[in-house]
């Protein structure tokens, strides 16, 4: 199954599944509700090529219809990209691994 057509799936179960997105090896995405919003946990991410804004630019499509949650970060620079991207660290696991997020309302992604 495509991410599209996770997200666009008129039966909202299973909420969970490893999607095919381009441009990534592994993409695994979860429907939840956080912050009083639904939202789009994104919960293992991989890209082929590192450094070229696959990342990104999945972001920036997204972000236009849906709050997104990741979690459990544990690369610094991938820590960096969120926060460039306006993601707001929102907790910690207790293993010392972040969570970040960005809602749909907020604006600083787009720019």
């Amino acid at each position: 199954m495509t991410l599209d057509e996770f997200l666009n799936r008129v039966r909202r179960w299973p909420n969970n599944a490893y999607v095919a997105e381009p441009g990534f090896k592994s993409l695994y995405v979860r429907d939840t509700v956080r912050f009083g919003e639904p939202c789009l946990d994104i919960a293992n991410v991989e890209t082929k090529k590192k450094g070229r804004g696959t990342f990104t630019a999945l972001v920036r499509r997204l972000h236009a219809t849906h709050s997104i949650y990741v979690e459990c970060v544990t690369s610094e620079r991938f820590e960096a990209l969120l926060l460039r991207l306006g993601f707001t660290r929102v907790s910690d696991t207790g293993r010392g691994f972040p969570s970040y997020y960005l809602s749909s309302g907020d604006k600083s992604c787009t720019q």
